[in-house]
């Protein structure tokens, strides 16, 4: 008999134990010797010495910088290339009062960095107008639509955020139709040239020296305001009023760097854990609003909270209707201006679940019914009438179910818009090269991407990406399985190791969160069923060791009966965590997998 959860990285809306057939368990692999070095220069247990290794950590002074997740270790934004030029131009229209337009991406990444520039232009007494396409009316990117917004603002500076490396000459056309300036500010990766324009500003460029390639787009923007800031004061040292409005910005930072699933290591791990910091005093009236709705404001959010409560509302905007709506909440002066915008995205929330849903519901009932598409290492479905702005989450729930990569195609007015998500044996850009003359446009992440394709040409797409993935991993490889990063007794996962874990957060893409083999346990005590319905179970663990921590187990009624048996053993996955209630921590288990002996 075996009890089963999700496939890692574990999260809130998939931790659903169930009577099944368990997927298989790896164990990650290690190095015992930079493990003992840990262990003996920090003077930390062997448990958390591996955990650090896990995560890329060689050295103590690597671990210390790591773990200490100080400001002052950030990149100066004058080391990206054109950064001093657009920091320039961007002071420049502010100091003379020009029009200037921000132009957004229509993802929390974009709305978020949109945001945030704009109030950095109202933090220097000057107004900007904030646009953003709408997905299904204008596409992706720049446009025609782009040049026309800059026509009708009568722009004289156009400042892109989270899009625009991309660009099809569209920056030049907009210079040259109309005297506005362009500033590409992008972290996506080039498709083989560089717009044209004033500045393009992304680590990403080929020629550029930052060190760190891997900010969201709002990391990006951020730096610009940084920039920005120092060429206004005319040095390193900015005024009290730009220097709180940098550190209270950290707070989208850390929202939409969560949101577009950038890796939590690098700056990224820096500015997102002073962000939850500032999300959870923010002043900004949108954004405790939402605190408010998704019921965070009794404690500091963490990067989970922001995933799957925040992000999922702020996407809503651009997935179901247009992304200004994130703008007009992230940028609102008064409640009155809040209470209706976040209604209309709540509503169009729930309107993305229910046809996700039932989407991802068709969607895996066919892969599982297909015996050619169970022996395929990818999965490419196409529709007409799907909605668009739901692909990206459906395609992503393809990747947590079955383990391969996974495309997502929506067929409306003669063209074919889809999303792709993968795993990390298959880099998405390369992918995307590999079938690019099948493509009218193609671009993204190594884990996320976007395509667009005519109609007739998705079957040869189907097979070009089958073809490309099959070259980079092994015929069978591609099975859904559960990794872990150690095996441990619940002696060693005692108070010191907890206060170490809080050190090594936050945690998401790129930092897992710790999953730990507990074999032979069971519960002194019968644990009992919890929450307004009696959903969840929790109760005292032990081991042969005889020490004792708390499990947690969400939606675990229906194994009740089963893992409640006294005297019945399990060998348990669990993810140690620090419950944080009203300022109090406590240290759990939550359930991930297991198996009785």
């Amino acid at each position: 008999m075996r009890l089963t959860g999700p496939s890692l990285p574990p999260s809130p809306a998939i931790l659903r134990p169930m009577l099944a057939q368990t997927r298989p368990w790896q164990l990650r692999p290690s190095m015992p010797d930079l493990v003992a070095e840990l262990e003996h220069d920090l003077g930390v247990s062997r448990l958390i010495a591996t955990l650090l290794t896990l995560r890329g950590i060689q050295g103590a002074k690597a671990a210390d910088q790591w773990m200490g997740k100080r400001l002052q270790d950030l990149h100066k934004p004058g080391l990206m290339k054109d950064m001093t030029v657009g920091a320039k131009r961007l002071a420049q229209a502010i100091n003379n009062r020009e029009r200037i337009l921000i132009h957004g991406d229509y993802d929390v990444d974009g709305s978020t960095s949109a945001s945030l520039l704009a109030l950095l232009c109202r933090a220097c007494n000057h107004e900007a107008i904030v646009w953003i396409p709408h997905r299904r009316i204008d596409g992706y990117g720049l446009s025609d639509s782009s040049l026309e917004a800059v026509k009708e603002h009568q722009a004289q500076l156009m400042i892109t955020v989270d899009c625009g490396i991309a660009d099809g000459g569209w920056a030049q056309k907009i210079e040259a139709a109309t005297g506005c300036h362009v500033i590409i500010t992008d972290h996506h990766l080039p498709q083989g040239y560089l717009p044209t324009c004033t500045a393009v500003i992304n680590p990403n460029r080929p020629d550029c020296p930052y060190p760190d390639k891997h900010l969201a787009g709002v990391g990006v923007a951020w730096k610009l305001a940084w920039a920005t800031a120092v060429e206004l004061c005319g040095t390193d040292k900015v005024t009290e009023r730009l220097r709180g409005f940098l550190t209270s910005a950290l707070s989208l930072v850390a929202v939409g760097t969560v949101a577009d699933c950038a890796p939590l290591d690098g700056e990224n791990r820096i500015l997102v854990h002073h962000g939850l910091k500032e999300l959870a005093r923010t002043e900004n009236l949108g954004l405790r609003a939402l605190l408010t709705h998704a019921g965070l404001v009794e404690n500091q959010p963490t990067a989970s909270d922001v995933g799957w409560k925040l992000s999922p509302l702020l996407n809503a905007s651009g997935r179901m209707d247009s992304a200004m709506a994130n703008i007009r909440l992230l940028t609102a002066r008064s409640a009155e201006e809040v209470t209706p915008v976040l209604e209309a995205i709540v509503l169009g929330n729930d309107e993305r679940r229910r046809i996700t849903q039932s989407l991802t519901s068709d969607l895996i009932a066919k892969a599982e019914s297909d015996p050619g598409l169970a022996a395929r290492n990818t999965l490419v479905f196409a529709g007409d009438g799907w909605h668009q702005g739901i692909v990206g989450i459906v395609a992503s729930r393809l990747v947590e179910r079955f383990g391969k990569p996974a495309a997502v195609i929506a067929i409306e007015n003669g063209l074919a818009k889809g999303s792709l998500r993968s795993i990390a044996a298959v880099h998405l850009g390369e992918a995307i090269d590999a079938c690019r003359p099948l493509l009218k446009r193609g671009g993204g992440h190594a884990m996320a991407a976007g395509i667009t394709l005519e109609p007739d040409r998705v079957d040869a797409f189907r097979d070009a990406f089958e073809r490309h993935v099959c070259s980079r991993v092994a015929p069978g490889s591609l099975v859904p399985r559960t990794d872990y990063d150690a095996d441990a007794a619940l002696a060693e996962l005692d108070q010191d190791f907890f206060n170490r874990l809080e050190t090594m957060g936050p945690f998401g893409t790129g930092n897992r969160e710790p999953v730990i083999r507990v074999s032979g346990a069971a519960f002194a005590g019968r644990p009992r069923l919890f929450g307004k319905d009696g959903d969840h179970l929790r109760g005292p663990l032990t081991d042969h060791g005889g020490s004792m921590r708390e499990l947690f187990a969400w939606k675990a009624k229906a194994i009740f009966s089963v893992i409640s048996v006294p005297g019945r053993r399990f060998n348990l996955l669990v993810r140690p965590e620090l419950n944080r209630w009203r300022g109090e921590l406590s240290p759990r288990l939550v359930f991930v997998d297991g198996h009785s002996v």
